[in-house]
């Protein structure tokens, strides 16, 4: 199964947005959704209501909470499409993020994290093939009223165990 086959797959991506929330119970209060553009970039929404400050704007910190996961959701399928054929176990985690806010989010939430190009992706698999390890930086963006509000730009860090899966 190539990437965009399992990644545009509405049902990947509900078992995907489960296993965040199970795995990152702090999350859940997001009420985040994922969706999978024709273009093979990530879509997170979640409502204003929830992630609302005194000022009736977005929080900065579910803003930035949402644009990690997105993220580390993007990280995590790209991952998943590898380790098919390494037979290995690989856990996904955040390095560094930096982030900007630009302008306040007075609606509801929408982050766009971009799919690497495929030379990236490739160089990416060599590198968690030989080494056991590889990291990509991957940029999510968020939109208000047609411009954008905040740029978030993390470095994802994939980390194979064992061959067969042991630690």
């Amino acid at each position: 199964m190539s990437f965009s086959d399992s990644f545009l797959s509405q049902e990947a991506m509900q078992k995907l947005e489960a296993m965040i929330v199970e795995e990152m119970p702090i999350t859940k209060h997001l009420e985040f959704s994922l969706a999978a553009e024709a273009d093979g970039k990530l879509r997170a929404s979640a409502p204003l209501k929830p992630n609302a400050n005194h000022m009736g704007t977005a929080f900065g910190g579910s803003l930035s909470m949402l644009a990690t996961v997105t993220g580390w959701a993007m990280m995590h399928q790209l991952v998943q499409d590898t380790v098919e054929d390494m037979k290995r176990r690989v856990e996904v985690i955040i390095q560094e993020g930096d982030i900007e806010y630009i302008k306040p989010v007075r609606d509801n939430i929408s982050v766009i994290c971009e799919r690497p190009d495929d030379d990236t992706i490739e160089r990416f698999q060599r590198m968690l093939d030989r080494w056991g390890r590889a990291r990509l930086d991957l940029k999510c963006k968020i939109d208000a009223a047609g411009e954008r509000a905040v740029t978030f730009i993390g470095r994802y860090v994939a980390l194979a165990e064992g061959e067969d899966g042991a630690e």
